[in-house]
Parts: structure tokens; C-alpha cells; sequence
């Protein structure tokens, strides 16, 4: 299969168990799913998400409750801008009810430069994972082609995207993939 085919593979079977939460359909996103929340209590309680004090994370709708969660205990917030790519905004100081959409993070934040930032964690939302820890996304957008961060990288998976081994090449690897049923790490 090629990352394409994998994409629409597990886009349709969320679609088709009923496991894709807003926005629907799941086709063309990182998409959120039944359960992400649960996933996000998950990574909220290991060493790598507590120590961070600095997370890059995706606009994705998936990723909305851990970004709220590390808004109101206070870590530095940076996400991409939405309207011109490679660059970032921080969220610091801002309260999630502020942001009532993700467009809001270019009016409100302070725009920063990722190569003088030190981000000790990077979330991103995913279509595909495997148990390696293996990634694919939605294939467009952040993460960005060649964005190289080397802080631990993390992820949501609804156990209908998790494969033993991805019958695909993987984008990247993960350091750690949270499901509503477990956490695999490296």
C-alpha cells in the first residue's frame, strides 16, 4: 500500500464504525475520534508531557484538549501560523477561551522564531501509527516536510489507526503514541 492508500484505508474504517468525532468526515485531517480525550488524560500523566515546558503542537481539532490542558497549567504554547508556513506563534499568557478558533492564534499570538525557541515537546495529530511507533499524517500541513525539532515527538491514535507494522514507508518515527487503551513508547 502506499501512504495515500493507507490514509483512505483507515479515513473510511473511522468513518465507517463511527469512530470519527468533529470534523467529519475524517477524510483530509489528522482526524479526531471517539476516545481522544482519553488519550490526551494518558499522555497528560507521563514524565515527558509533565516536565515539558515548551510544546510545539498541530492546530488539529484531535489535539484541542491537550492544548487547552497546557494553556491553563501554564506551559508556553507555540503552534505553527495558520496563513503563512514555517512560521510560529506563542500562545503565552493567553487563556484557551480566547482562542474560539484556531485562525484566532494569528491575531493573538506573539509570532517567534522555532530555531531560538527551545520546545521540549512536539504534539502532533496522526492518520496512521504502528506499534514501532511509526507515523503517517494526513499528508499536507504540519508537521512540515523536513521540520526537524529534537525534542520527544508525541501522538493520538484511536486503536483504528494503529497497525502492527504500517504496510507503508512511515513519514517519521514517534517517541511516544497515546490511545484511549494505552501509551507505546520507544
Amino acid at each position: 500500500m502506499t501512504q495515500g492508500e493507507v490514509r483512505e484505508f483507515v479515513w473510511n474504517a473511522l468513518s465507517q464504525h463511527r469512530a470519527a468525532a468533529y470534523p467529519t468526515p475524517p477524510h483530509g485531517h489528522h482526524p479526531n475520534f471517539v476516545g481522544a480525550s482519553r488519550a490526551a488524560e494518558r499522555l497528560m500523566l507521563t514524565e515527558v508531557y509533565l516536565k515539558a515546558k515548551t510544546i510545539l503542537a498541530g492546530p488539529d481539532q484531535v489535539l484541542k484538549p491537550l492544548r487547552e490542558a497546557a494553556m491553563k497549567s501554564g506551559k508556553r504554547l507555540i503552534l505553527p501560523h495558520p496563513d503563512k508556513t514555517g512560521q510560529y506563534v506563542s500562545l503565552e499568557g493567553l487563556h484557551p477561551t480566547q482562542l474560539k478558533r484556531v485562525r484566532d492564534v494569528a491575531r493573538l499570538g506573539r509570532p517567534v522564531t522555532l530555531a531560538e525557541t527551545a520546545i521540549d515537546l512536539v504534539l502532533v495529530g496522526a492518520v496512521a501509527v504502528d506499534e514501532k511507533l511509526g507515523w503517517v499524517g494526513k499528508g499536507y500541513g504540519f508537521p512540515y516536510k523536513g521540520l526537524r525539532v529534537t525534542a520527544p515527538w508525541v501522538s493520538f491514535a484511536h486503536t483504528l489507526m494503529v497497525f502492527e507494522e504500517l504496510p507503508c514507508e512511515a513519514e517519521r518515527r514517534m517517541d511516544l503514541i497515546a490511545t484511549p487503551h494505552q501509551i507505546m513508547r520507544v
